[in-house]
């Protein structure tokens, strides 16, 4: 007969131990907060739990107008996009938009704004649209605007994040970048590049103003978005401007921007749409660019072609040594009807008195002024965007000085000998 010994105490435990239910895991659907969960079906093993942001501020070149689209993307804290999109409207001229309760698991999107704009180089609403472009931790305070720096920072910060820099540190290292290609002193204390507007008065505000002119220029919508574009992919890796074609460019509109007509179409812009605004002095970080810049030579603002209707054109880059008594041609492509064009032609070493003849029946979309005989000199100002005449010129050397949008001082000086 077999006899049974009592359990100890310490194997009665492990017995009791081993017939409890094991920890629930965590399902992600079942409506209850279980294994490694920090909310409902939410966190740990399970999708991160959503918050709620409420994103809300303008779009800015000049203002975009009324009606244009914002996208505005989730992403995670690698900057990865998620897969969820949203798209709102700008809701007046000002360039307002908004996005309410938007439920989001991280607090990082990034915007994108497709739309006509406000041209404030030139006083008038953009004949194509742009896109600009903004990336956002919106755990920080203040409002969301997209502008040009945002827009420049966005892929140099999406590279630094990518490479193990957290959000903060490189949103501001890529800030300082895109300002210190303008010669902006970022020793100053900045606020973000999302809280700038150029229709507030800070010292802030007005480099946003100026470095937003300096790329306009007077530039076409689609030169305007290509040079964005290829600054934006220059700086991207290092963070510095290495292209000198780009730099050249950023000078050669620099030189002529009119600040003075720059910041009245500013304030009548805003004063159109029940706003007074006071413009800050932006022209002292134009001149202080121009000044320190290591940006060289570059395109003219004004394309004068090689050659023209009457063979070689005496406004050319390279052509100085002519032929007397044969015609050429004096021709100009302005690139829209914002900058103005004025050629004044002097006789600078002569014996002549008429010393240039033009044959005005072939000529197109110049006036013509008077010529004057006491400083030997007549100017011609371009009236359409194409201009041309046939002119010859007896021996001699003559200077020829351009003007552009009636200044009184030459932005370029050319020197041709006729023989």
């Amino acid at each position: 007969m077999k006899s049974y010994q009592p359990l100890s105490l310490f194997a009665l435990i492990m017995l009791l131990i081993g017939c409890e239910d094991p920890q629930p895991t965590a399902t992600c659907v079942d409506g209850v907060q279980n294994g490694s969960e920090v909310g409902v079906d939410c966190g740990g093993d399970c999708p991160p739990c959503l918050s709620t942001f409420t994103i809300a501020g303008n779009v800015q070149k000049g203002p975009f107008l009324n009606g244009s689209s914002v996208l505005a993307s989730a992403l995670d804290s690698n900057l990865t996009p998620l897969g969820g999109t949203f798209n709102t409207q700008i809701l007046d001229n000002s360039g307002y938009f908004g996005f309410n309760n938007l439920q989001l698991p991280f607090s990082f999107v990034s915007l994108r704004a497709d739309g006509f704009y406000f041209n404030e180089v030139c006083g008038e609403q953009s004949a194509a649209q742009i896109t600009l472009n903004a990336v956002l931790d919106l755990t920080s305070a203040g409002p969301a605007n997209v502008n040009t720096i945002t827009h420049l920072e966005k892929a140099r910060i999406e590279y630094l994040v990518a490479g193990g820099m957290d959000f903060t540190s490189a949103k501001a290292k890529a800030m300082n970048e895109v300002l210190a290609i303008f010669e902006i002193d970022t020793t100053q204390n900045f606020p973000p590049s999302q809280l700038l507007d150029i229709a507030n008065s800070s010292y802030a505000d007005g480099v946003l103003i100026a470095i937003t002119s300096i790329l306009q220029g007077y530039r076409s919508v689609s030169e305007f978005s290509d040079l964005m574009a290829n600054i934006t992919t220059d700086i991207r890796m290092d963070g510095t401007l290495d292209s000198p074609s780009l730099g050249a460019k950023l000078r050669a509109h620099a030189l002529v921007l009119d600040t003075n007509a720059i910041k009245q179409n500013i304030v009548d812009r805003y004063l159109d749409l029940g706003i007074t605004v006071s413009v800050p002095n932006f022209g002292q970080h134009i001149t202080n660019y121009l000044l320190n810049t290591n940006h060289t030579g570059g395109e003219d603002v004004i394309d004068y072609p090689e050659t023209g209707l009457s063979g070689a054109n005496f406004l050319n880059e390279t052509d100085t040594v002519f032929t007397e008594f044969q015609f050429y041609s004096l021709a100009a492509k302005r690139p829209n009807d914002c900058v103005d064009l004025a050629v004044k032609i002097s006789r600078y070493s002569s014996s002549c008195t008429n010393c240039w003849y033009y044959n005005f029946g072939s000529g197109q979309n110049w006036a013509v002024s008077s010529y004057d005989a006491t400083t030997f000199s007549q100017t011609y100002t371009s009236l359409g965007l194409d201009a041309d005449i046939s002119i010859g010129f007896y021996a001699g050397t003559f200077k020829l000085e351009f003007f552009l949008n009636g200044s009184s001082t030459p932005y370029r000086t050319k020197f041709i000998t006729v023989n």
